[in-house]
């Protein structure tokens, strides 16, 4: 028995922000789960995987399916950790850095003796390698394009008075055995001038505080052109 409602509480408490410490372990597994899966491949591929089990490369089978499933946890960890904090880099980012694993795994069975002698690349890890450069890239700017719409919004709160909306469809129905769904919520407000508008957002929903029909939200929007929805910011007020 407790003299405070749980669920005020649970609702009331700081939400922890991940931040780059979040992302060093997951980092790490994925560069060496990324690793060994090349690694595993590259050995498994000279054999085909033969289904002879004296030819069969044991080690090289069980490193594989070992560091997939290490890859998907490890990506798993990264997303979550990404999704509590916008401003991190997300899963472009993590896959680049398991590619460019994968190519340093590759290039370690691969290269020939001959590049003691010889600058020699191995094709396909120099492929690998352009890939987990690319995917880095895309994240970087995928990074940098958030952290600007999430600086207008922050300077439209800060700027700007809020109207209050409401919640016209929670887009849900129920639960199911989950405790948080992912799913499209439309709120409706009324402009400077009278005119009602509507915007949909994606939004978590967590069975302890879940978003019903009618619910009321303050909502932030560009006086000069209401219209526009990147410049619309919606919160909770519980």
């Amino acid at each position: 028995m407790s003299t405070i409602d749980p669920d005020a509480a649970w609702r009331e408490r700081p939400s922890r922000r991940a931040t780059g410490a979040s992302l060093v372990i997951p980092g790490v597994f994925l560069l060496g789960a990324g690793a060994v899966l090349g690694w595993a491949l590259t050995r498994g591929a000279a054999t085909g995987f033969s289904d002879d089990v004296q030819e069969q490369d044991v080690a090289a089978i069980i490193a594989a399916i070992a560091s997939s499933f290490a890859l998907l946890i490890a990506l798993g960890l990264w997303s979550v950790a990404a999704a509590r904090n916008p401003r991190l880099p997300g899963w472009l980012t993590a896959v680049g850095v398991a590619v460019l694993g994968a190519a340093v795994g590759h290039a370690v069975v691969a290269l020939p003796p001959e590049l003691l002698q010889y600058p020699v690349v191995d094709p396909l890890a120099f492929g690998l390698a352009i890939v987990a450069v690319a995917f880095l890239g895309l994240g970087l700017v995928a990074r940098a394009g958030r952290a600007r719409r999430l600086d207008a919004a922050d300077e439209l709160v800060r700027t700007t008075t809020p109207v209050t909306g409401s919640v016209t469809n929670q887009g849900y129905t129920h639960f199911d055995d989950a405790s948080r769904i992912l799913t499209a919520v439309t709120y409706t407000f009324r402009d400077a001038a009278g005119q009602q508008r509507w915007v949909k957002r994606a939004a978590t929903i967590d069975v302890r505080n879940p978003l019903v029909n009618g619910e009321e939200v303050d909502v932030w929007f560009d006086r000069q052109d209401p219209s526009d929805e990147n410049r619309i910011v919606i919160r909770r007020r519980v």
